[in-house]
């Protein structure tokens, strides 16, 4: 379709309607980075209206659309202004005011999300501090402690902030290990499920597939408690990085 469109032999409704599909194919699969790129090049061909359908005008909706489902806000915000500006009596402009409604309001969200997290740990290390300080006063062993805490940072922003996760998972597998009791392997296949499902949200499939398989050759039983495969599985076989 890509090559329809750029094909300036064919008559200019030829290629509308393969950019039309091309961007339909993109939205029904899900392959938002690639409907990000090809509806960026398409809005710029001045190609004419097909079956009621203008191919710059759904070029930029579905570009905003897409932007949204990356999590882009930014581009998300300046894409859908851009669309007001050109288009103020599209079908698709009320669409297009409540994408950016939505975006200032998951702004705030992840700010308020972020600042909530950061009070949890905030209060979750003043605690650690204080058990470390009468463990050392009884002689008592603070490796306990602090896995605990160095879990917690791996476990509190896996559902929003995939990237800060991520960095805490592998930390806390790399300083505590599978540990030497059944509590603290627990422990560590907690902290991979979670380093797979970080991956997971980041869209680094490929990275997660492998994680996934290296540790399942390396605990075949620990994805009954992490159930990450299903994770994985749930996935369309060619969802797009």
């Amino acid at each position: 379709m890509r090559a329809l469109v750029e094909d300036e032999a064919l008559p200019p409704l030829e290629r509308s309607a393969a950019a039309l599909s091309l961007l339909d194919a993109h939205w029904t699969r899900q392959r938002w980075r690639s409907l990000v790129r090809d509806a960026e090049h398409i809005s710029q061909l001045g190609l004419p209206i097909f079956e009621g359908r203008l191919p710059d005008e759904h070029a930029r909706w579905t570009r905003i659309t897409a932007l949204w489902n990356l999590k882009e806000w930014d581009a998300t915000t300046q894409e859908g202004e851009a669309f007001l500006r050109l288009y103020p009596g599209s079908l698709m402009a009320g669409a297009v005011e409540l994408q950016l409604r939505n975006v200032a309001y998951n702004r705030e969200y992840e700010q308020q999300c972020r600042k909530d997290d950061a009070e949890k740990i905030r209060k979750a290390e003043q605690q650690a501090a204080q058990d470390i300080a009468e463990r050392e006063k009884r002689g008592e062993p603070t490796g306990p402690i602090h896995r605990k805490l160095a879990l917690l940072r791996c476990s509190v922003p896996v559902s929003m902030f995939h990237q800060e996760a991520l960095t805490a998972c592998r930390a806390f597998q790399k300083d505590f290990g599978v540990g030497s009791t059944p509590g603290e392997l627990d422990d560590y296949r907690d902290a991979r499920g979670m380093e797979i499902r970080a991956l997971v949200g980041l869209r680094r499939y490929s990275e997660a597939r492998k994680v996934f398989a290296e540790f399942l050759a390396s605990d075949p039983d620990g994805d009954q408690r992490i159930n990450a495969g299903a994770v994985l599985r749930s996935l369309p076989p060619d969802a797009e990085e």
